[in-house]
Order: C-alpha cells, then sequence, then structure tokens
C-alpha cells in the first residue's frame, strides 16, 4: 500500500471516529429532548448536522438559544467546518430502538422492577405496529453475581439479508445501586422489507385477444366523399333526367328472371365405421345361428313323429 493509500485510509478512519464522538456527544447533551440519531453530511459550503429527537422544542431553546449554543460548543470541540445544526422531530418514536432503550432505562432508574419495564417496552413497540421486539437487560439483576435475561414477542429475524434490512437495535446503561445495568433494544420494522415479487401467468388464447384490442379500437376509415358535379355540365342531359323524371313509365325496367339455386350435391359415402361393420357381422351370426338351431329342431321333431307312429303300428 503506497503513502497516498495510507493518507487516505487514515483520514477516512479519522473522520468516522469523529462522528462516533459526535454522536456520543450530542446523545449526552440533548438526553432529556429524547435524542434518537444524527445525520452528517458535508458540502463544500460546510458541515450540515441533522439531530433527530422525540421533543424539538427542549433541543431548539427559547428563541433558538438552545440550537445556537450547541452549534458552537459543536465548532470548537470537533474542529468541523462551519457546522449547521437542524433538528428533526422522530415520527414514530416508539419503533426507535434508541428512544425505547433511553425509556426503559429511565423507568428502571425510577425503582421500577426490569421485568415490568421491559413487558411495558414490548407492549408499547407491539402496539405501535413492529413485526416483533426483543429486549435483553445484564447485571446484578438479584443477586451478587450478573446474569441475563431475554424477552422477546413478535418475530425477529436473526441472521441473513431479513435481518440486516428489517432488524435494527440500540444498547444503553443505566447506573443504579446494585451496579451498571446494560439494556439492548432490537425491533423489526415490517416497513422495511421490500415488496413480495408476484408472478403473472398469462397465456397464448388471453394474448391473442389482447393483440388483436388495439386495432379493433382503431376508428375506421371514413368513406371518402361523393366527386362533386362538373361545372361544365351540358345542359342536355339534365334536360333528359327531368324528362325521365317526369314520365315514370319510360323508366319502367323489366326485372330479371329469378335464378333458381342449384340443388347442392349429394354428399359423398362416408366410410363405415369400423363399429357399424362388427355390429352388423354379430347380427348375421345370431341369424345363422337361429336359422340352424330350427333346422336341427324340424328333424329332431320329425324323427320323433316317425318313432311315435312306428310305436303305434307295432301295438296294433
Amino acid at each position: 500500500m503506497s503513502q497516498v493509500e495510507k493518507s487516505a485510509v487514515k483520514s477516512l478512519l479519522s473522520m468516522h471516529r469523529t462522528y462516533a464522538d459526535l454522536d456520543e456527544y450530542l446523545e449526552a447533551q440533548l438526553k432529556e429532548a429524547g435524542y434518537a440519531g444524527v445525520d452528517i453530511q458535508r458540502n463544500p459550503v460546510g458541515t450540515r448536522i441533522t439531530v433527530f429527537v422525540t421533543r424539538p422544542g427542549l433541543a431548539i431553546g427559547r428563541r433558538g438559544t438552545g440550537i445556537k449554543e450547541l452549534t458552537e460548543r459543536v465548532a470548537e470541540k470537533f474542529n468541523l467546518p462551519n457546522p449547521q445544526i437542524a433538528v428533526s422531530e422522530v415520527e414514530r418514536p416508539e419503533l426507535n430502538p434508541r428512544i425505547m432503550a433511553q425509556r426503559t432505562a429511565q423507568i428502571v432508574a425510577r425503582g421500577t422492577a426490569f421485568r415490568r419495564a421491559a413487558n411495558w417496552t414490548m407492549t408499547t413497540i407491539m402496539e405501535a405496529g413492529a413485526m416483533g421486539c426483543e429486549i435483553g437487560v445484564a447485571g446484578k439483576l438479584r443477586s451478587d453475581r450478573a446474569h441475563k435475561e431475554k424477552y422477546r414477542m413478535g418475530v425477529v429475524p436473526k441472521s441473513g439479508e431479513t435481518a440486516d434490512e428489517i432488524v435494527r437495535s440500540a444498547t444503553t446503561d443505566v447506573l443504579l445501586k446494585l451496579g451498571l445495568f446494560g439494556i439492548k433494544v432490537k425491533i423489526a420494522i415490517p416497513d422495511a422489507l421490500p415488496p413480495p415479487i408476484e408472478f403473472s401467468e398469462i397465456t397464448e388464447a388471453q394474448q391473442a385477444p389482447a393483440a388483436a384490442a388495439p386495432a379493433a379500437a382503431a376508428p375506421a376509415p371514413a368513406p371518402a366523399p361523393a366527386p362533386a358535379p362538373a361545372p361544365h355540365a351540358p345542359a342536355q342531359r339534365v334536360v333528359v333526367a327531368e324528362a325521365a323524371v317526369a314520365t315514370p313509365a319510360a323508366a319502367v325496367v323489366d326485372a330479371p328472371a329469378p335464378q333458381i339455386a342449384a340443388a347442392p350435391a349429394a354428399p359423398a359415402a362416408e366410410p363405415e365405421a369400423p363399429k357399424a361393420k362388427k355390429v352388423r357381422a354379430k347380427r348375421a351370426t345370431k341369424a345363422t345361428a337361429g336359422t340352424r338351431k330350427r333346422a336341427t329342431k324340424k328333424k329332431t321333431d320329425e324323427k320323433e313323429a316317425k318313432e311315435d307312429k312306428q310305436i303305434a303300428k307295432s301295438e296294433s
């Protein structure tokens, strides 16, 4: 790595370290106003600092005195070129983990049990429309030995791109008589999820009418206007037309004889279906079998009659 690259990396690291120190300083100065974060942008004119708080009136002060003093202190301490601080109000503080962690720490500092404070915080977050939340409390909670407890409501992704996009976390601490308590809040925000992908299946039958619709919607071309009569029409034609109108008998024309439509040709004989052939063959077989049975029965009857006659003669 060359010396120029090293200096560029060092300057970048020093800039981010300055931003982190500025964030901690503003959190300590605007704690009562409900500090939620800061956005820093550098431009050729100077440095624009946007502070997000829940109560902007406390941050601005009476007639803007508070924000002016804060701007002077920031310029002196962090050596920022021409800093300009703007205050913005947080729209939904219940979905900001930094604000909810500070509120939980304030409730615990007043003497409320940490479990009750954690449950109240989770209920508030879920009622605001969060997909899920998780609160962890660590320290000397019940005895001289430190341990930690976690409370969870809803769904909080733990890994993957989904967790990176929708889960926001913040950590704070509060000093009590038993010792230092650490509070960590995680909130899963459903609005940060990308919209789901939907697949629409369009068949060829549906595409054909859609393609034919623009052609059908196009207006039909207007009929061409009839040609105007020639201005130099001879007077003799006009006279003939008037004579034809005055004598309708001369305009009578014999109607043509009605034409007799030719009889449609007889359809060609369709080949006999194999099923019909089978049925006919079956019927012929049955008829032949019946004829044979009748012939056999007739012969048997004649034979029996001859035997009866012989028996009668012998008896006589």
